[in-house]
């Protein structure tokens, strides 16, 4: 029987009544600089300070505290990325994005996302790639995640070419937006990338494959030839095949993680036993294993090989597992089963790795709502709101269970 000891903790509310609690970001229909009103709530907090001097701020940090409402510390972290002391470039921009539609709370996030942005010059570095990026049907949100990464780029010399060359490839207007959010660096993209690309068709990859690469990873594929080049020649050399997705998986992390950086992780997993077939053999299977941290990679092997009674070397067979949240996903389903070993409520031979691959729903339906006449808590063991600890039972059973 299970047996819990449960608290409760009493919360005393101070309920405070708030004519309008809400803090109001309101543009001028003048051509006054942009205000924001205190919330009543911000001016209890300044009032609190007792005996304090107010000090005064600098006057960017206070644009950015009272035109936006951004707190001191934001607004000093923005200021150190832009400089002004007067409001004339910064009110011209804010009028400039206001006129073009922009809500209040867009221009805040542009604000935030490239402060830099209230010292530029509206009609010559702003309005232009707002009105290419409009035409291509870029608008909204969209509009202000592309426009703040590549505004200062050349519209004709390099956005331009780079949307023709992303649309030609991609065709699909979604994957282009995809692109031109996630890569930072834009600069001279096409004639970095085509030649990759070119090689990676010669070698017979899907377009489907390298679209993958393109839209996920961008960034790999603006690495110099030579250096491409070792990492395609690395994971050829362990097996990958060009025709599989595993192929540009793999690509990506050898070629996102420094020598060192690889030789370090090959090293944490031979100190767990395994060895150098099994680290072949674990990579082939799910490349992704290798990007997680010593830290990652100790805990979760401790949790598989210490607790629950695996084999080290079953691990590396299996070796998709690593890459699950210990938290959200490895405890709990484990935790479950445990429960069910215990009640004598599983009858069937399980496979821990399958039951770590299947989706929340599969999982619940299988093991949680069906049992949960006989066994009431396992909602709450999936949920983390009871600990296997606490039951009386550690992980033993689940011990009996194989790998795979």
């Amino acid at each position: 029987m299970f047996s819990f000891q449960w608290t409760k903790r009493y919360l005393q509310l101070l309920v405070v009544p708030l004519r309008d609690s809400t803090t109001h970001l309101r543009l001028l229909h003048s051509r006054e600089p942009l205000t924001i009103m205190k919330s009543f709530s911000s001016m209890i907090n300044e009032a609190s300070i007792a005996g304090q001097e107010e000090k005064e701020l600098p006057f960017t940090v206070s644009y950015l505290v009272n035109s936006f409402g951004f707190s001191s510390d934001t607004a000093v972290s923005l200021s150190n990325r832009v400089n002004f002391e007067t409001t004339e470039k910064p009110d011209a921009v804010l009028e400039f994005l206001r006129d073009q539609g922009f809500t209040i709370a867009q221009i805040s996030r542009f604000v935030k996302l490239s402060p830099r942005l209230l010292v530029a010059n509206p009609k010559k570095t702003l309005l232009p790639k707002i009105e290419f990026f409009r035409s291509v049907g870029i608008l909204g949100d969209d509009l202000v995640d592309v426009t703040w990464r590549i505004m200062w780029l050349s519209l004709k010399n390099q956005i331009i070419p780079t949307y023709k060359f992303l649309k030609n490839f991609l065709k699909d207007d979604e994957k282009v937006l995809i692109v031109l959010k996630r890569a930072a660096f834009l600069h001279n993209f096409p004639k970095l990338i085509a030649p990759n690309i070119s090689r990676l068709q010669q070698l017979g990859v899907p377009q489907s494959s390298i679209s993958v690469m393109l839209t996920r990873n961008p960034t790999v594929l603006r690495q110099k030839a030579e250096r491409f080049d070792e990492c395609i020649k690395m994971i050829t050399e362990m097996g990958f095949d060009p025709l599989q997705i595993k192929f540009v998986v793999a690509l990506r992390v050898v070629s996102t993680l420094r020598r060192e950086l690889w030789e370090h992780r090959l090293k944490v997993y031979r100190e767990w036993g395994w060895s150098e077939s099994e680290i072949l053999l674990a990579f082939r299977l799910h490349p992704l294993f290798m990007t997680l941290s010593e830290v990652n990679i100790t805990r979760k092997l401790d949790f598989l090989v210490n607790k629950l009674g695996w084999a080290s070397a079953a691990v590396a067979k299996a070796s998709y597992v690593l890459t699950y949240n210990m938290e959200k996903r490895m405890i709990p389903r484990c935790s479950v089963i445990q429960a069910l070993i215990f009640k004598r409520l599983v009858n069937e031979e399980l496979a821990l790795s399958s039951i770590l691959c299947i989706t929340d729903k599969t999982f619940l339906d299988k093991f949680v709502n069906r049992c949960q006449e006989h066994a009431p808590l396992l909602f709450d063991i999936f949920q983390g709101k009871v600990k296997i600890f606490e039951t009386g039972f550690g992980f033993e059973g689940i011990s009996e269970v194989k790998p795979f």
